[in-house]
């Protein structure tokens, strides 16, 4: 039986050593079936273009916009490429672990009424680390690469620029409001490091 196509968007801006060393690598070790990564520079930059493996869809957006903040249209762009049934996410900075995708779409397998399913993940701020993402969904304690949701979910609400503290939970507070339901995984699949 076949199962859905995974695509994993990452939006990037000039990070490329923990893109290439700890990103990539992270999407590329998964243990799912079947996995697009997408990685969208958020304005040209031939060095990456020249160093993204062939495993991986690239694209650049034309020119880079300063103003535009957390990767808002790289990530839009990421999803116009994508062909996945389920979209994840990962900043280009953080790093999935083992079993991630494979934990998140057997969830939302699992439960046909959740539109998305999230993880807990594990946030290192140099020297100290703790856990975020315990149920229900609340602010301040999801985020991005901890998500995983049908691609339908985007026609009730897409992300937006939202501001530096808000736009994870920004569009899980709209996809909510909007009846979705969701799963959760009670265990830490992914890793967030304060840069």
């Amino acid at each position: 039986m076949a199962v859905p196509l995974v695509s994993v968007i990452t939006p990037t801006w000039q990070r490329h050593d923990l893109l290439l060393e700890r990103c990539i690598p992270s999407v590329a070790a998964q243990d799912y079936p079947a996995v697009e990564h997408v990685v969208v520079s958020d304005g040209p930059d031939p060095a990456l273009s020249a160093a993204i493996p062939p495993s991986v869809r690239f694209a650049e957006l034309d020119t880079h916009d300063p103003a535009a903040r957390w990767g808002h249209w790289a990530r839009l762009r990421g999803l116009e490429l994508a062909t996945g049934e389920y979209i994840a996410y990962l900043d280009d900075d953080n790093a999935f672990r083992p079993g991630h995708l494979a934990k998140l779409a057997a969830a939302l397998d699992a439960d046909p009424s959740a539109g998305f399913a999230y993880s807990q993940i594990m946030m290192h701020n140099g020297g100290s680390s703790y856990v975020v993402g315990v149920p229900p969904p609340a602010y301040g304690q999801i985020d991005t690469s901890a998500i995983m949701h049908r691609r339908g979910l985007l026609d009730t609400a897409t992300w937006r620029d939202a501001g530096q503290l808000t736009i994870d939970w920004d569009i899980v507070e709209r996809w909510l409001h909007a009846g979705a339901g969701w799963a959760h995984v009670p265990e830490v699949t992914a890793d967030y490091y304060f840069t």
